[in-house]
Formats: structure tokens, C-alpha cells, sequence
């Protein structure tokens, strides 16, 4: 285990530090404000994700009882700790510590599990916890290292928790059942009992969200699923182009090329190819996907993680002569160039870090404002204590807004002192946490980002048309560095008319 193993070790808890002390120097993103907000009103299940994302955004709240964006982090920080130690505990089962070690430093050549899953609050943080601890117990399964209704009780529990962190966890069923065609051992499980044991155990651990889903007509599922499945079949070779660019951005070009040559090449003789379906299924679907409509590339990144174990295993040659084997961070039994590799790999995914978060304070490159999600949090907070200062901001007011995101990041400016209302037709969780049409009489503010702004037609449609009263406030333009950043805000009275919405709280 990695807390026998010195060296991981110390580069594990450095790897947490790093990423640690990464989380105060930049605000919390349009999401996870949004998440925040999850962990402020538990459910058994949410509009846009199962319900484990509010545990990772709301773990270092309730540690702490501070709201503050390293507090925001720590859950995501943790889980993904936890993640790298599966990384390294199944890499040394099936190969060798060393490989492990190797494994164990792959994922910070990437921008993505450094940065994205491993410190920014997402689904993922809890998704890839699941989805190697998954394939830890199955392994062990599959080699008859623990006791069989035990292991097997585990496994259904990770897949529910999967499937509570992110609905893409179904994918490890799908990976399973192909890996049934062509490894012996695979299809033996199929005859065990145990094994739909362990399918009731994780229908059981996803209950809750299945419950609230019955109760809210099955909304999350469907616009979860509806994203991927919605439209006509139509070839669009520049969305291709898109999701995979997305991935190599994600992951670095280079560290991309080196996981799909080290995952595919020479497993005919190893103990390590039921593992190709859970990197190849979770890439190759999402891809396809793209061939109709847009993807997120980190709905592939499950398979990349699969892919560090795999690559790992194949990056440290048994027979490579003693003369030619070289160390690297407690790494033995490598080659002078994988070790030049990874040396540069590690730099430049550092260095990247090191950009954002310049970005992130002075705005030294000049990004077009919507492109630049540095800029999220920024203003949010300013705008609260500006009207506070003001003496204009009373208690009874109501926030008001159009967007979830900017509803996210208002809300996390105001530290639960008002009501946050979206006026909009599709406002996400708001339609169960603040229906519009709850609050018809009341007046208060109406702020956004300039760079989310209304034009004339869109101060019709959530203003003029909503309000007994709009007035335009002048507030004061906030700096980053050189960059000047302004707010839109208004005073309105008397809310008269309420979006129609089609789901909702009001709507069960």
C-alpha cells in the first residue's frame, strides 16, 4: 500500500500541498459557486448532477465552517488524493512498485487532473475515486485475493457510489460486459450470484437518486442523458476536431500520444487486458458523440485515468539491462529518455499552473472577457459591499439575476444574507430553491457581469417587462491589474411577472 512506500508517499502529500496552496490564489469558478450552493441544500439528487458533487464542494465548509475557496476545495483535494493512491495500489498489483511509482506521477503532466479534478470542485472528484477503486476490487476479484461476497458487496457499493458522483459511471457496467467477451475469468462472474449481489448493492446506494428523480419527473435524467442523446445523426467533422483537441488539451498533446501508445502496445502476455475496455469505452463513446453535437472533453478523462495504469506498466521494461536503467522521484528502471520526458512533461504542467494563476490576478493576456474563466468571481463581491456601503442594500431585498451560473457566483458573493432569484425559464436548481414566482411583490437588486450583460432586448425580456420599476446604478469599475471590469446593476420595484417554468419544486 502507498503508506508503506517512503517515496510515494512524500510525493503524494506534496502533491496535495501543491494543489492546496493552488485553491487561495484563484476564486471560485462559475460552477463551483453553483456547487457550493448544493452543499447548502442536501438532496437526494439535483437538476443538473447526482448528489456526491455537493459532498465534495461542501466537505471543507462543513470542516471549517468558513466560506472562503481553499475551505471550497478541500473535498475536492482530498477525493483526489484518494484517487491517486488507487492509481498506485493497482498499478502495484498487477505490476510491480516501481511502475506504481511511474503511475503515480503520470497525472501531473496533466493540466486537467492537477488543476481540474484534483482541485477545482467538479463531479469527476468523486467519479474517479469510484471508478479506480472499481477496478481495484476487481481486480482482486478477478485474482482471488479477497473473500468473494465481501469483495463483491464492495464492488456494487463503489458502482453506486459512482453512479452518485456522475451518471457516466454507467459506463463501468458497459466496460465490464465487453471485458466478459474475451477474458475467461471475466465470464466466470457471470455465473457467480454474487455478482448481481453486488448490481442490488449499488441500486441500493443510488436509491436516493433514483427517488428524487421519481418525484421530480425523472428531470435530471433527462436532461443528463438528453445532452448526449438528443437531435438528428449528423457528420460534423469540425465537433470531432473539437472533442479531441479538447482531450489533448486537457491532458497536454504529448502526455495524450504517450497514454494511447503505452495503453495499446504488448498485453498479450500480461494480466493487465480486461483493463483496455475501461480506458477505451468511456474515450471512444463521448468521441463518437462528438461526430452529432458538442462534448466536454473531460467526459473522456475516466479512460485516461484507466490509461496511467496501463501506461505505467508498459514505461517500465522487465528486461531492460541495469547499464541503461535510470531513477526519477524514487522511479527506478526507467530510460534516460522516459526520464528527460517526464521531467520536461512535469515543468511545463507546472509552468501552466504558474500562467493561470498570473492570469487569474493581473489579466496580463489579453483573452476575450467570455473566453477567460479567471474572470468568473471577479466583481461579484465588490458590488455586494459597494451597495452595502452604500446603505442601500437592506435585508429584505432580493437579488435577482438571469443566468444559473451568474445566480452561482451572486449567491456566493452574499454569503446566504438574501434571497438569490433567477428570471429565467431554465434556472437549473433555482426553480427548488428560489421559484421566481414565490417572490411576485418584492423588490430589490438586479446584477450581473457587463461581460454576461443584457442589451436593449434582454433588459426587456428580465427587466422592464418583469418590474413596476427599473432603474440603471452607476457603480464603480473594478480592476485586475490593467484589465478594467464593470458590473451592470439595477434597482427594481415591485416584481410582477414570473417566468413560466416547466419543472421545479412548485411543479412535483
Amino acid at each position: 500500500m502507498i503508506w508503506q512506500d517512503r517515496p510515494s508517499l512524500v510525493v503524494l502529500l506534496l502533491s496535495t500541498l501543491v494543489r492546496w496552496l493552488l485553491t487561495f490564489s484563484i476564486g471560485p469558478g462559475f460552477d463551483e459557486a453553483y456547487y457550493h450552493l448544493y452543499s447548502l441544500n442536501l438532496s437526494g439528487g439535483y437538476f443538473d448532477h447526482p448528489p456526491l458533487v455537493a459532498f465534495a464542494a461542501g466537505l471543507g465548509h462543513w470542516l471549517t465552517g468558513s466560506q472562503a475557496a481553499w475551505t471550497l476545495r478541500i473535498g475536492p483535494i482530498l477525493l483526489f488524493s484518494l484517487t491517486l493512491a488507487g492509481v498506485y495500489t493497482l498499478t502495484a498489483l498487477i505490476y510491480n512498485r516501481q511502475a506504481a511509482r511511474l503511475a503515480l506521477l503520470l497525472p501531473h503532466i496533466s493540466p486537467y487532473f492537477v488543476a481540474g479534478a484534483g482541485a477545482f470542485v467538479l463531479p469527476d472528484n468523486a467519479l474517479t475515486v469510484a471508478w479506480i477503486w472499481t477496478l481495484v476490487v476487481v481486480y482482486l476479484l478477478r485474482e482471488k485475493q479477497i473473500p468473494e461476497t465481501s469483495g463483491f458487496v464492495a464492488l456494487g457499493a463503489l458502482l453506486g457510489l459512482g453512479l452518485l458522483a456522475k451518471y457516466h459511471a454507467v459506463l463501468l457496467f458497459g466496460a465490464f460486459g465487453i471485458a466478459c467477451f474475451y477474458d475467461r475469468r471475466f465470464r466466470e462472474f457471470l455465473w457467480n450470484w454474487r455478482l448481481y449481489l453486488a448490481f442490488l448493492v449499488a441500486i441500493l446506494v443510488f436509491l436516493p437518486c433514483i427517488l428524487w428523480n421519481a418525484e421530480n419527473n425523472w428531470i435530471s435524467f433527462a436532461e443528463q442523458f438528453g445532452k448526449s442523446a438528443s437531435g438528428e445523426f449528423k457528420l460534423r467533422f469540425d465537433l470531432i476536431g473539437q472533442a479531441v483537441g479538447g482531450q489533448l488539451g486537457y491532458l497536454t498533446p504529448w502526455l495524450g500520444v504517450l497514454l494511447w501508445i503505452g495503453a495499446l502496445k504488448n498485453h498479450k502476455q500480461r494480466s493487465d487486458g480486461w483493463l483496455l475496455p475501461f480506458f477505451i469505452l468511456p474515450i471512444a463513446a463521448f468521441t463518437l458523440i462528438g461526430l452529432t453535437r458538442g462534448v466536454l472533453p473531460h467526459w473522456t478523462m475516466p479512460g485516461y485515468l484507466t490509461a496511467f495504469v496501463l501506461t505505467a506498466g508498459w514505461m517500465i521494461p522487465e528486461d531492460l539491462p541495469v547499464k541503461s536503467q535510470h531513477r526519477l522521484l524514487g522511479v527506478s528502471g526507467i530510460t534516460a529518455r522516459a526520464k528527460r520526458w517526464l521531467y520536461i512533461g512535469i515543468v511545463i504542467n507546472l509552468s501552466l499552473l504558474l500562467l493561470v494563476i498570473i492570469q487569474s490576478h493581473t489579466g496580463f493576456i489579453a483573452l476575450q472577457e467570455k473566453a477567460d474563466p479567471t474572470l468568473d468571481f471577479y466583481g461579484w463581491e465588490q458590488t455586494i459591499e459597494f451597495l452595502e456601503e452604500e446603505g442601500v442594500l437592506v435585508k429584505s431585498d432580493i437579488l435577482f439575476t438571469h443566468r444559473w451560473f451568474t445566480g452561482g457566483e451572486l449567491a456566493w458573493a452574499d454569503k446566504k444574507r438574501h434571497n438569490v432569484v433567477l428570471l429565467n425559464e431554465n434556472p437549473h436548481m433555482f426553480a427548488w430553491w428560489a421559484p421566481a414566482q414565490n417572490y411576485l411583490g418584492k423588490s430589490g437588486w438586479f446584477i450581473t457581469q457587463e461581460r454576461y450583460g443584457l442589451t436593449e432586448e434582454d433588459q426587456q425580456k428580465y427587466l422592464f417587462s418583469r418590474f413596476d420599476d427599473v432603474v440603471e446604478i452607476e457603480i464603480p469599475v473594478w480592476n485586475r491589474g490593467r484589465q478594467k471590469l464593470k458590473m451592470q446593476v439595477w434597482r427594481v420595484e415591485g416584481f410582477h411577472s414570473a417566468p413560466t417554468l416547466h419543472y421545479g419544486i412548485n411543479l412535483k
